[in-house]
């Protein structure tokens, strides 16, 4: 979507300039036909807005919509209306995407589209579950509670996504740092004293000569490894995507040691906060259970989980519904249960899912406290093995020399 040079007069005769982003002219030139500053002149920007911007263009950060939506609370508390409070945090937002897609949310309401239908952008985090939330909020009347609601799911989902990123880091740079060091090792200094040992006469070690062999073959057909490797992974890509059913990445996922277990509680946690803000804001279990499961980002949880709210609507209990699912816990089916029969399962819900956090948190620390010494330990087994494989031809041959 293009960017226009705009020229505006006020009622008292001053001009001011604005750089805004519409779909066209003519949405534009309709946009402000009834504002109280003048359009005079409106000429598009073609050097703001290239293709390949667009090609680079990142969905808006989890701590950046926070902040809109914590601003525009904030005004709709003190009275303002959510037309006139959008423009507000527009005129003090700086360029960027957000500050685009809001200009055209606003744009949109102004042309009489309803709030819920202005925010369909893909780049909006949630999107799906942020639609709905206004939706309750226009049907309620009370969107700032509403979203209130959603910022503290939204802060919390990001919380929890900060927290396993954070603790996985250091583990995973160890790895690959182990994994980088062995492969230098043996294309490029194994070599090295291969070419050394050539000047011996005396017969090597075999685990030197083993070393030495490993060294050469990764070195000369380093490309065929790689080529072979790239392939094998797209190959399963390609597999998956001309065959939705066949779900290999996501499900071989959940079947790895302690993260699998890691993997299924955060779906479930995502689940659960989703499904309670939806419910609390006043839509209905079917529509709300539509949107809530398409928080699922593993496919092989969504492959489960897709029949769930047409289940629903022929009449069937949620908690029943979700008892079918495998990697369900049987835990959650049991207290949602004790949620629809006590009409509460919207705080049923919410502390489902902070026992599902404090549960991922304990987790996460025990892979660490696991992973951490197990890696520092392989990392100096394996360079011990490398030194002593270099080192004992040297150590042999001095003891001949002796």
């Amino acid at each position: 979507m293009p960017y226009y040079n705009c020229t505006f007069v006020s009622d008292s005769g001053q001009y001011s300039k604005k750089v805004i982003f519409s779909e066209s002219k003519h949405e534009l030139r309709k946009n402000f036909s009834d504002s109280e500053d003048k359009l005079l002149y409106v000429k598009r920007d073609f050097f703001r807005h290239t293709q390949l911007s667009r090609m680079f263009a990142r969905k808006i950060g989890y701590f950046e919509f926070v902040l809109f939506n914590q601003k525009m609370i904030t005004l709709l508390r003190a009275g303002v209306s959510f037309v006139r409070a959008l423009e507000i945090v527009i005129a003090n937002i700086k360029k960027g995407n957000l500050k685009e897609i809001l200009t055209k949310c606003h744009a949109d309401i102004r042309n009489g589209i309803q709030i819920s239908d202005a925010f369909a952008s893909e780049a909006i985090p949630f999107q799906k579950i942020y639609r709905a939330s206004l939706l309750a909020g226009e049907r309620s009347g009370n969107l700032e509670s509403i979203l209130y609601r959603f910022n503290s799911y939204l802060d919390k989902i990001a919380n929890l996504k900060r927290k396993v990123v954070s603790s996985m880091a250091y583990p995973v740079i160890l790895f690959v740092f182990m994994i980088s060091l062995v492969f230098i090792i043996l294309v490029y200094a194994i070599p090295k004293f291969a070419s050394f040992y050539n000047d011996f006469d005396a017969e090597l070690p075999a685990i030197t000569h083993t070393l030495i062999n490993l060294g050469a073959y990764i070195q000369d057909n380093i490309i065929f490894i790689v080529a072979v490797v790239f392939l094998f992974f797209f190959s399963l890509k390609m597999i998956e995507k001309f065959n939705t059913r066949i779900i290999i990445y996501d499900y071989v996922k959940t079947k790895i040691p302690f993260i699998g277990k890691i993997i299924i509680e955060n779906a479930m946690t995502v689940f659960s906060r989703t499904l309670a803000i939806l419910i609390a804001g006043g839509i209905p279990v079917p529509e709300s259970t539509q949107i809530a499961v398409e928080t699922f980002s593993n496919r092989y949880f969504l492959e489960q989980v897709k029949d769930v709210p047409r289940k629903i609507k022929e009449g069937n209990l949620l908690s029943d519904v979700l008892a079918d699912i495998s990697f369900v816990p049987g835990v959650v089916v049991e207290v949602i249960r004790v949620g629809e029969s006590s009409g509460n399962l919207v705080d049923v819900l919410n502390e489902n899912a902070d026992s599902f956090e404090n549960s991922i948190d304990a987790k996460i620390s025990a892979v660490i406290s696991l992973i951490e010494p197990i890696l520092i330990v392989v990392l100096g087994l394996v360079i011990a093995f490398m030194l002593i494989s270099i080192y004992l031809p040297i150590f042999n041959s001095v003891n001949v020399i002796r």
